[in-house]
């Protein structure tokens, strides 16, 4: 894949496990709106923060501004942050895939015509392409991050892996 933009909190939990290399051999260009990026950096001593701002000073991870969008009160009204609608805006713009994670962002996003990859679908990407050993390890490290991820999630993605 050539780029993908990401979303806030999908980043921040691969830029926490240290995977933010693994993200990169499966995406050629790893682009965050401003707002995102403001998101994740906001304040330094929260978890991940360190991180992204690191994969970007890095160049692992390239950040674009926002772009404008028409007002669409239909959006505004569905929950999402902004974060969640620049990247959503971001990605129809570059006519590329979404990083997102938070349900009602993702059904946003697929209404809008966009092919959206989770952050568990990445994992099982990498280890089809040999860039991990296996997926449950690191779904394990997430959740005890405190990262959510469904038990259904879990289930069908270590059963797509072989690890079930």
């Amino acid at each position: 894949m050539k780029l993908i933009v990401s979303d806030a909190s999908p980043l921040i939990v691969i830029a926490r496990s240290g995977l933010i290399p693994v993200l990169n051999g499966m995406v050629e260009e790893v682009i965050v709106p401003a707002t995102v990026y403001a998101e994740c950096t906001l304040d330094l001593a929260l978890p991940g923060a360190q991180a992204v701002s690191a994969a970007v000073e890095a160049g692992q991870v390239h950040v674009r501004p926002d772009l404008t969008r028409p007002d669409d009160p239909r959006e505004e009204q569905s929950g999402l942050d902004a974060g969640e609608l620049a990247a959503i805006d971001l990605a129809l713009g570059l006519q590329c895939p979404v990083l997102m994670d938070e349900r009602l962002g993702r059904q946003v996003a697929r209404r809008r015509g966009l092919t959206v990859i989770g952050s568990a679908g990445l994992l099982l990407g990498a280890k089809q392409h040999g860039l991990i050993p296996a997926v449950a390890p690191i779904l394990d490290q997430w959740r005890q991050l405190g990262y959510f991820l469904s038990n259904a999630v879990v289930k069908a993605v270590l059963e797509r892996a072989g690890e079930a």
